[in-house]
């Protein structure tokens, strides 16, 4: 260890093409290796272009200790298990050892495919139904035998959830490969030996909250931590240290004993009290409910019959190590785990919020911590050195995530924004909350992109306004590619080769994703990404917060969401662009317009459309 600057410099300069050190590169490199050397927790905003993950993996490679770096996305860890980390480790020439770690739900499940396989066509009827999913089926099976990973990201198409769950496995639900008849051939075993010998570990956000939440036992023990795009971490975390429980976690419970307990009448009891807890969530959808007597009885009978099956599972005999006893051993681990998420809701504190999500196609009861700080502490900081960094990491972020004080440590960017591009406030159209705003944001868009001819992504605050631009912007003359079409990568990718396209998209590509070059000169943004008054977990931080509820809770995730759209637009030094702002109330708000213009890049700001015209003409002329 030591040197930063000298050690960066090998690795900069040995990028194809040659590298250059940049101030806050530099910067940022000093910080993580202080953090590394003294033991210590740093958060440091960088923003686009300062190079991060170069600043942060050459002081973890180069100080030899056991590491792990968590992304909030799959383009992130790929990046960095691709290109970055080979290429310092080669710098630096070093024998650094490298691995990629999901959880186990990521890759296809042997066990659970030869029992499929090999079951009658009634069985397989009784797993996954439908023609839909009866093809996706064929093709993942198909799949199974030419793999050699598993992992479902390599996969060509988006098979559905539940074709894919019926060959997957959760770690909740997994015997072990010691107990599993296809343990010697188990994909995310291997995944996981792997990362044992690994010196750095490449795994994503929800992962490393599993190894939170199980009190630090998926991961082994490290030395180093570094949360990329930690500006996601708090949301993930309060998910995966949270519970859930839904009427198919139950029917999913009870198919499972069906195929071992032959007749049994407790199989009909749990589908019984799976309708019934279904029937009690549903009139509550959407909003934070209470552990009412109604809810805490069926709460409790369904923990008892839980117990129940796992005291008959107990007097089955069969051999070891056969497929009966792999049932087995899955269908005890599901009652167990089902058991464990009721315990953990009927001890829910006022730190928790209990609350009834309608985002699926079934209700989920769901148990969300507010505050995830104490277990940051307990199961992470205190034991390694961790590094927080994002391009957007706000005060309100890092005091989220560890209990004291916090600094943000930030570095700049090497990206002269205001010659590089034009941050547009559409002060013209009507507030988002008036009848015609639809119709003329759509009209906006088609008329910037006609300037700029295609080369736009659309990004939406809901998937219905999403759909809506699409089907208005049909006849247009313009390439359309809607989010859900096909998997993530391929989409981008058909983005970037097509001419006057548009990319029409949600919440989950205002980041995380990158289109350098001149396959994108307009990224446009219909409305403020205010969070909805009526999310309950939110809604329960805002009472908690009382007064300063909007500054605190409210404020921020705009902050950052919007600002991670816009980094969306200048990737590379030489990306020219404009980032269209298409709610009228970043310009005309003075309580907050501020707080949000200042979390953005310094671009140019303008609210003349035909500034912005001339600039997109000009550009791609």
């Amino acid at each position: 260890m030591g040197d930063s600057k000298t050690k960066l410099g090998r690795v900069t300069q040995s990028l194809h093409k040659g590298g250059e050190q940049r101030e806050g590169q530099i910067e940022m490199a000093e910080i993580v290796e202080k953090a590394i050397t003294s033991k210590e927790t740093a958060f440091i905003e960088a923003g686009t272009g300062t190079g991060k993950s170069f600043a942060y993996l050459t002081p973890v490679v180069d100080a030899k200790k056991k590491a792990v770096i968590a992304t909030a996305t799959i383009a992130l860890q790929n990046q960095l298990l691709d290109q970055d980390l080979p290429q310092v480790i080669t710098a630096l020439e070093t024998d650094t050892k490298i691995a990629l770690l999901k959880g186990r739900n990521n890759y296809i499940c042997n066990q659970k495919l030869k029992e499929f396989t090999t079951a009658k066509k009634s069985e397989q009827l009784d797993l996954v139904v439908g023609e839909t999913k009866n093809k996706d089926m064929k093709i993942l099976t198909k799949w199974a035998q030419d793999t050699s990973t598993g992992d479902k990201e390599d996969l060509t198409i988006s098979p559905s959830p539940q074709a894919w769950n019926t060959l997957s496995i959760r770690s909740n639900e997994c015997p072990g490969a010691t107990r599993c008849p296809s343990g010697d051939v188990c994909f995310s075993e291997k995944a996981r030996h792997k990362a044992l010998a690994a010196d750095v570990i490449v795994t994503n956000h929800h992962f490393y909250g599993l190894h939170i939440a199980s009190g630090a036992t998926l991961l082994p023990e490290h030395d180093v931590v570094v949360f990329d795009e930690a500006h996601q971490l708090p949301e993930t975390l309060s998910v995966t240290c949270g519970a859930e429980l839904s009427g198919p976690k139950l029917f999913g419970l009870a198919r499972q004993l069906r195929r071992v307990l032959v007749k049994e009448p407790l199989v009909e009891e749990i589908d019984e009290a799976a309708g019934r807890l279904e029937d009690i969530l549903e009139p509550v959808a959407g909003t934070t409910v209470e552990r009412t007597a109604e809810l805490s009885t069926a709460l409790i009978a369904s923990r008892t019959l839980a117990e129940k099956a796992i005291a008959l599972l107990r007097k089955l005999t069969v051999k070891d190590g056969s497929d009966t006893a792999a049932k087995i051993s899955r269908a005890t681990n599901s009652a167990t785990s089902l058991i464990d998420t009721v315990d953990q809701i009927m001890s829910a504190s006022d730190d928790d919020v209990l609350w009834v999500d309608a985002s699926y196609a079934t209700c989920v009861l769901r148990l969300t911590p507010l505050w995830i700080g104490d277990q940051l502490q307990k199961y992470v900081c205190d034991d390694a050195s961790t590094i927080f960094t994002s391009a957007t990491m706000s005060d309100a972020i890092a005091q989220q995530l560890v209990v004291g004080e916090t600094e943000v440590k930030r570095v700049g960017s090497p990206f002269d924004y205001k010659k590089a591009g034009l941050l547009y406030c559409a002060t013209h159209l009507p507030a988002p909350s008036h009848k015609n705003f639809r119709e003329e944001c759509h009209k906006e868009i088609l008329s910037l992109a006609a300037a700029s001819k295609g080369r736009a992504l659309c990004l939406f605050t809901s998937y219905s306004a999403m759909k809506q631009a699409h089907e208005a912007f049909e006849d247009s003359p313009h390439t359309l590619f809607l989010q859900g079409e096909m998997p993530k990568g391929k989409l981008i990718e058909a983005f970037k080769a097509a001419p006057n396209a548009l990319l029409l998209a949600t919440l989950s590509f205002w980041q995380g994703i990158d289109i350098p070059g001149p396959a994108l000169s307009l990224v446009t943004i219909d409305r403020i990404p205010f969070p909805r008054p009526d999310e309950p977990v939110n809604q329960a931080r805002r009472d908690k917060a009382g007064r300063t509820a909007f500054m605190t809770v409210d404020l921020p995730r705009a902050q950052i969401l919007l600002a991670q759209a816009a980094g969306r637009l200048l990737r590379r030094q030489d990306d020219r662009g404009v980032v269209a702002v298409l709610d009228s109330r970043l310009a005309t708000k003075k309580s907050y317009r501020w707080e949000l213009i200042h979390a953005l890049p310094p671009f140019t700001r303008t609210s003349n459309k035909q500034q912005v015209l001339d600039f997109l003409e000009e550009l791609v002329a």
